[in-house]
């Protein structure tokens, strides 16, 4: 099996996504990787806890907070500071910002042990989500990855030509893709039934991160639904 698996945030409206119990619902299901997201500066303190409780995950990788403007400030350093320690802690592969959130890119540069990455934008953000944009970006800053998100594409594009010119564009950059349906945003697939956004998983050779968001009313068998329905449809 490819290296696949949820970000660890999936489960937030039920469950304490930085216990036990949540990371031990990805790993009944069988997934061999796994996202740390601190969706906020503060839990970033939360972050001791999980290195345990997820080493036997084969693919590791962390998000950055989405609710920070990174700048050369002190905020910033103490940020990302934290967030490389654990990075190596945990041995991860990537981490990933959203690049709209960068006001000085230069404050990355002394984190050098990080493979850093930034995703394409949805439809909401003004920029960072078309092919001109994201070629740009790397023209300039080459040693940066690139994670695919292809529900981000789904958001900008219900035909999927942006997808389709992103990969071709962009393949040799595609170090991870994330992945879930699209009504609102992150939907889960096995609901959506949008097989259409998971065909452009196939033939890349890198690892599947499920964004898929459930419901409070959600449980174990509903993750595990999700996981073996992408599964499915990725043969």
């Amino acid at each position: 099996m490819r290296l696949i698996g949820f970000c660890h945030g999936v489960m937030y409206r039920s469950m304490d996504q930085y216990s036990k119990e949540n990371i031990d619902l990805f790993k009944d299901c069988g997934c061999n990787a796994i996202e740390i997201h601190c969706h906020s500066v503060d839990e970033i303190k939360k972050l001791d806890i999980l290195p345990p409780l997820i080493e036997s995950f084969d693919y590791r990788s962390v998000h950055l907070p989405c609710v920070l403007k990174y700048k050369n400030d002190e905020t910033t350093n103490n940020v990302l500071e934290k967030i490389e320690n654990f990075y190596n802690k945990i041995n991860a592969s990537l981490a990933i910002v959203h690049p709209d959130l960068v006001e000085d890119w230069n404050v990355f540069n002394k984190y050098t042990s990080v493979n850093w990455a930034i995703e394409n934008m949805d439809d909401l953000k003004a920029s960072y989500k078309n092919v001109q944009d994201l070629k740009d970006f790397f023209n300039e800053h080459n040693d940066w990855n690139f994670v695919l998100d292809v529900e981000h594409c789904y958001a900008n594009d219900k035909t999927m030509k942006l997808a389709e010119d992103l990969i071709t564009e962009l393949r040799d950059k595609i170090k991870e893709i994330h992945l879930s349906g699209h009504e609102t945003m992150h939907n889960p697939l096995h609901r959506t039934k949008q097989i259409e956004i998971i065909e452009y998983c196939k033939n890349l050779n890198v690892p599947i991160i499920i964004e898929s968001t459930f419901e409070q009313s959600d449980n174990a068998k509903d993750v595990a639904n999700e996981f073996n329905y992408i599964l499915k449809n990725l043969k």
